[in-house]
């Protein structure tokens, strides 16, 4: 749409910035943190913020002088004022102490245009009504974060910037002296082997039916938000199971009480007073529940956007999204066949992490070829997932469940289970060892030989 206002823009700003470029050479790098040559309203003044980029990477000395020098070699000065707009812009610089202040005007009216074309870009798709709703309110959020980023950052990242982000990370790690840096799922030998779930990831934790991907992925929320000591904000999408079901799985498991025996009323009075600190630990945790069914992939985008940003009025901040399962959620349109369907799901929720800087973890489940004869006790493969071409490529950690006295008459290993880190992009994989307490449908880190499970590593 056409409108009649000027965009937002501060010429005295735009013309200050170069001016303090020309006048000194600090000033070339501060602004260059802050501003690219795009975010400059006037042509001319672009082009000046390139040329003078251009003189600095060759090593070259920036001052007025050779900067005229070098547009008449290449035929620009005139086109870009002559000598008299160069010296102009050096008698807008009161001092070139300010030349920060100067740059964040013009990248904060920057910010402004974009803005207001991504506005007119919604409102263009919302008259054509010629895309679907959920698109179009995927596309206005997905639109808006990434100017939101672009408030803070802008495409590549020196060395220099980068380096002082890491040493941060690693001073701090060594502070903390922590296994998990990230959300702690509790299980100890998989927090020291990947640090937990980190942001911007997306992590698959898939089993075959029945195995416990859902009990597990509800005591890794139970242990980030209640006893960790990270308090960690969590939004929980159960596609299967109501809000309700899933609050007393997590409730039973913490108390170690019998789900079934409480479905029925027939525990015993003992067993109440766990049930009860369970609930009021749960009452007053952070965890959200959204058990909304036949939500597509768009929908769980827009109500964690939307939750994210609620928290963040809050004071708060989105820890970890978990969402049970990804077979039951659809694609946002049609699509050829659903290996097409998830190979969507799987990029956006990809997508999804990496914009929110939050991590992400998806359920899944694995096909039937793990329980193929000749398998060793049915162990699953990273192949094995389902629709697996996309989630093995999109996925920075995959984890699978495997319970092998499913597939052996041998009771012995009833209450035994392994977590298989298949794959891990930044770190090692292997196997995790735990142990499962089928009545309170709980994973718990082993104990040691001889030793009965200590209340600490049943209290996850």
């Amino acid at each position: 749409m056409n409108y009649m206002k000027v965009p937002p823009h501060s010429t005295e700003a735009e013309m200050a910035v170069l001016g303090a470029m020309l006048i000194d050479k600090d000033s070339i790098s501060m602004a260059s943190e802050i501003l690219q040559a795009k975010d400059f309203y006037s042509e001319t003044n672009r082009r000046i913020f390139d040329s003078i980029g251009e003189l600095h990477d060759k090593n070259k000395p920036v001052d007025i002088v050779t900067l005229i020098e070098e547009l008449k070699k290449q035929n620009k000065l005139e086109d870009l004022g002559g000598e008299k707009y160069l010296a102009d812009l050096m008698e807008k610089v009161s001092t070139p102490a300010h030349t920060h202040n100067y740059a964040k005007i013009v990248k904060e009216k920057a910010l402004l245009r974009e803005l207001i074309n991504v506005s007119s870009s919604v409102i263009e798709k919302s008259f054509s009504n010629q895309e679907q709703v959920e698109d179009i309110l995927d596309y206005a959020q997905d639109q808006m974060i990434q100017v939101a980023h672009k408030s803070t950052d802008h495409g590549f990242s020196s060395a220099e910037e980068v380096s002082r982000d890491v040493l941060e990370r690693i001073e701090k790690a060594y502070g903390n002296q922590e296994a998990a840096m990230g959300v702690p799922t509790g299980f100890k030998r998989y927090d020291e082997m990947t640090g937990g779930f980190q942001q911007s990831e997306l992590s698959i934790l898939a089993a075959r039916p029945s195995q416990g991907k859902t009990a597990m992925a509800l005591n890794i929320a139970y242990h980030a938000a209640i006893k960790s000591k990270k308090k960690t904000v969590i939004a929980i999408f159960s596609l299967e199971m109501d809000k309700n079901a899933v609050f007393e799985r997590m409730v039973c498991s913490s108390a170690m009480a019998d789900i079934a025996a409480v479905r029925r009323g027939s525990f015993s009075r003992e067993v109440f007073p766990s049930l009860t600190r369970a609930i009021s630990e749960m009452g007053s945790s952070s965890i959200w529940i959204d058990d909304a069914s036949n939500l597509d992939i768009l929908d769980i985008r827009n109500r964690t956007r939307k939750l994210a940003s609620q928290l963040k009025n809050k004071g708060q901040e989105l820890g970890l999204v978990i969402i049970d399962y990804l077979q039951l959620i659809r694609g946002s349109g049609r699509r050829e066949s659903r290996q097409q369907e998830v190979s969507e799901i799987s990029r956006l929720l990809k997508d999804l992490a990496k914009s929110l800087k939050i991590p992400v973890l998806a359920l899944s489940q694995l096909n039937r070829r793990s329980e193929d004869k000749g398998r060793e006790g049915g162990r699953p493969q990273l192949s094995d997932l389902r629709e697996s071409g996309a989630l093995e490529q999109d996925a920075d950690v995959v984890a699978l469940i495997w319970r092998e006295h499913f597939y052996s008459d041998d009771p012995a290993l009833a209450a035994q289970a392994k977590l298989i880190i298949a794959k891990q992009r930044n770190g090692p994989v292997g196997t995790v060892d735990l142990n499962f307490i089928k009545k309170s449908t709980k994973f718990v880190n082993p104990s040691l030989p001889g030793m009965e499970p200590l209340e600490e590593e049943l209290a996850l």
